[in-house]
């Protein structure tokens, strides 16, 4: 890694810190709008914390007569932190890596994460068996979030192109 890369990975990675948070934000206000499973069905996150032996009705908490809870939105921008500064680093040593937008690159996570992580863990079936409408918001959801961290992390390189 060349000098100059590592002068960028910090910048990168504050940049993806809040795309992370941001771009989760976005992925959950698609969901709310086009969920990607029944209403009956509990969210991977929740059976991640279950799993985990975390009390997850512990984690409500209640705003305007809605029942909120924080823990599975919570693992949901944990992980969209994650792979958000991976991917805001990444850029700056693979600049291809890019390619649309992101959107290959959030393609190839939502196939890792819910075609194989999340059905290897127990947490949902095989993607592959979901039927056309939650493969749909996965997938449609997943692209409104990668262009929202791609054009964060866009934002934050012109801005530190315009202070060199």
């Amino acid at each position: 890694m060349s000098c100059k890369q590592h002068g960028r990975l910090g910048p990168a990675l504050v940049a993806g810190l809040v795309a992370g948070v941001i771009s989760a934000l976005v992925k959950s206000g698609f969901e709310g709008l086009i969920p990607p499973r029944t209403a009956e069905t509990t969210p991977p996150p929740m059976l991640l914390l279950e799993k985990l032996g975390v009390n997850v009705d512990a984690l409500n908490y209640h705003w305007l007569g809605y029942t909120i809870n924080w823990g599975g939105n919570g693992v949901h921008i944990v992980f969209s932190v994650v792979i958000a500064m991976f991917y805001c680093a990444l850029v700056e040593l693979f600049p291809r890596i890019k390619l649309l937008h992101g959107l290959f690159f959030g393609f190839l996570v939502s196939v890792f994460a819910h075609g194989l992580i999340v059905p290897l863990l127990g947490l949902s079936g095989w993607l592959w068996t979901a039927g056309y409408q939650p493969i749909m918001s996965e997938f449609v959801g997943t692209a409104f979030w990668m262009w929202t961290i791609e054009a964060i992390r866009q934002s934050f390189r012109e801005k530190q192109r315009a202070y060199v």
